[in-house]
C-alpha cells in the first residue's frame, strides 16, 4: 500500500530517521508523477498521424478517449491503476495524480477544433506542446510548492530551459556510473521561500520522435522547428517535478 503524505507529517519510527522514509516517499510520489506525464505524452505520439489526418474530419480522439488511452499506458508503465475520481481522495498522492489526469483530459478537449479540421494536416498538437500545456494547468491547480515542466539542454521553447537545479542534475545524468534511466531528486531548503522536494527523470528519444528530433540534423520538421540529429536511445531531455516537502 502507498503511503500518503499525510502520514509522514506524524510519522516516527525509533531509531530510523524520519526525513530519510519522507525522501524515499516523496522520490516515489515525484516519480509517479513524472511518469505519467511520459504516458501523456507517448499517446500524442502514438496518435500523431491520426491527429495530422487531413482526409478525416471528426477524428473520434477525444478528452475521454485520450485519458483511457493514457491509463492503460500508464499501468503498464508502472502497474498502478489510476481514475479521475481519486480527485477527490484524502491521499496525497492519488489527488495529483488525478489532477494531471484531468489536465491533460482538459487539454485535449480543447484542442478538438484544431483536432478535426478537414483539410489541415500539421495541428500542432504534439508531446511537446500537449505536455507544456498539461503541466501548466497541473501546477496551477495544485498550489503551492507543485510544480511540472518538460526541460531539456537543448530546448526548443524558452519555457523549457533548464534552471539551476535542473542543469545540475543533467550533468549528473552524463557522469560515468549513472544508472540510465534512474530519476534524482534532492530536498531544496528554500524555493520562494518553501522547502521543497525536486526530482527529474530523464526522457529518451523513441522511434516516433525521430520524425521531429533525428536526422537530417539542421533541417526542419513538420513543426518548422530545427532537426536536432538525435538517434534512438539518446536522452532528449527530462521531466523535472516539485512537490512541498513536509513539515518538520
Amino acid at each position: 500500500m502507498v503511503v500518503g503524505l499525510s502520514l509522514l507529517f506524524t510519522l516516527y519510527i525509533t531509531g530510523v530517521c524520519v526525513f530519510a522514509v519522507g525522501e524515499k516517499e516523496l522520490e516515489k510520489q515525484s516519480n509517479l508523477i513524472a511518469m505519467l506525464l511520459v504516458s501523456c505524452r507517448a499517446i500524442i505520439a502514438q496518435n500523431q498521424h491520426l491527429i495530422n489526418d487531413s482526409e478525416i474530419g471528426d477524428k473520434g480522439f477525444t478528452g475521454d478517449v485520450y485519458i483511457s488511452k493514457v491509463m492503460e499506458h500508464y499501468k503498464n508503465l508502472t502497474g498502478i491503476e489510476i481514475s479521475e475520481s481519486d480527485l477527490s481522495s484524502s491521499d496525497i498522492e492519488k489527488k495529483a495524480l488525478a489532477v494531471l489526469l484531468i489536465s491533460a483530459k482538459d487539454v485535449i478537449n480543447e484542442y478538438q477544433r484544431d483536432i478535426n479540421k478537414k483539410g489541415v494536416g500539421f495541428k500542432n498538437v504534439i508531446p511537446a506542446i500537449v505536455g507544456r500545456r498539461t503541466s501548466y494547468k497541473y501546477t496551477n491547480r495544485m498550489g503551492a510548492g507543485y510544480y511540472l515542466k518538460q526541460t531539456s539542454m537543448q530546448y526548443r521553447n524558452p519555457a523549457n530551459h533548464p534552471d539551476i537545479f535542473e542543469t545540475s542534475v543533467f550533468k549528473k545524468f552524463e557522469e560515468s556510473g549513472y544508472q540510465k534511466g534512474k530519476g534524482i531528486g534532492e530536498v531544496v531548503a528554500s524555493f520562494n521561500g518553501l522547502r521543497v522536494y525536486r526530482y527529474m527523470l530523464p526522457v529518451y528519444i523513441e522511434p516516433a520522435c525521430l520524425e521531429c528530433h533525428g536526422d537530417p540534423k539542421g533541417k526542419r520538421d513538420i513543426s518548422g522547428g530545427i532537426k536536432e540529429g538525435y538517434k534512438e536511445g539518446e536522452m532528449r531531455g527530462a521531466i523535472s517535478v516539485m512537490i512541498p516537502y513536509p513539515s518538520e
